[in-house]
């Protein structure tokens, strides 16, 4: 499962819905640098041969289904951080063994290793969102 996204270069979010109560359906879409290069300014700045990131024909899309979750939360890219004491493997969808949102979700609710299960964080990195999810079950890929 974490081949086939992390085989794209960039993501967007498309859609995050709850289809039935307490489940969580996520839509993300490839994306890649398209069109000519142009050079741009950016605060002054002269950046060359830039490309707008977009999906255009050929773009897979990819719907992610959790039958059930514990949290999940949608973040503005331009506000994450990076930290070292993290880990996780993937690219873009990330599978985390040690995380601040487990952290804060062991915090935070009731969920326990004995009910409903050991808890475990994907996230979704998309261009200008970041998607996490803790719960027990894998996403149903589609």
């Amino acid at each position: 499962m974490h081949t086939e996204i992390d085989s794209c270069k960039w993501l967007f979010l498309r859609e995050l819905s709850e289809p039935e109560e307490n489940s969580l359906r996520v839509v993300v879409e490839e994306a890649r640098a398209d069109g000519p290069p142009e050079d741009i300014v950016i605060l002054g700045k002269l950046i060359r041969g830039t490309r707008p990131i977009e999906s255009v024909e050929g773009c897979r899309l990819f719907e992610l289904v959790w039958p059930s979750y514990v949290a999940y939360s949608v973040r503005n890219e331009s506000f994450t951080s990076w930290d070292d004491s993290e880990q996780w493997e993937g690219k873009l969808f990330r599978r985390y063994s040690k995380s601040h949102f487990l952290d804060f979700v062991a915090r935070g609710t009731l969920a326990t290793e004995q009910y409903p299960g050991p808890l475990r964080h994907w996230c979704l990195v998309c261009f200008r969102h970041i998607v996490d999810v803790v719960g027990c079950e894998e996403p149903e890929l589609r």
